[in-house]
């Protein structure tokens, strides 16, 4: 098996996942990042608005819609600092909506259902 050079210097097997730490540095030296710039740019451009395209399609047909339309904004960010600021606002509104979930949730276990008791009218 090849090995590679890590940026450290030291030698690793080629099929060794990526620490965490170093994942920025891996992004920063994806082969994708040698093409020219308007290529790159219109390239991210197409693929991350198909994926928008095809998850607004999927609001209304049967299939994950919001999972595309985030993935597509997630790919237009690499590139565009306008979808990087919007992905963020969609993941801080989905983290709060998931938190009023939680508590909805949470307030609903700590009540016990009720029943209401009828009363029989009395034997004449």
């Amino acid at each position: 098996m090849p090995e590679t050079q890590s940026p450290a210097g030291e030698a690793s097997p080629a099929g060794d996942a990526i620490p965490p730490g170093r994942l920025a540095s891996f992004a920063a030296r994806a082969p994708w990042r040698r093409l020219p710039h308007p290529l790159r740019w219109l390239t991210v451009a197409l693929i991350g608005g198909t994926f928008i395209v095809v998850g607004i399609a999927l609001l209304v047909l049967p299939g994950p819609g919001i999972a595309f339309i985030v993935l597509g904004l997630a790919i237009l960010a690499t590139e565009f600092v306008w979808a990087e600021t919007l992905l963020h606002r969609v993941k801080d509104g989905g983290k709060r909506g998931l938190q009023m979930t939680r508590s909805m949730v949470r307030g609903r276990r700590g009540t016990t259902a009720t029943t209401a008791t009828t009363t029989t009218p009395p034997d004449c």
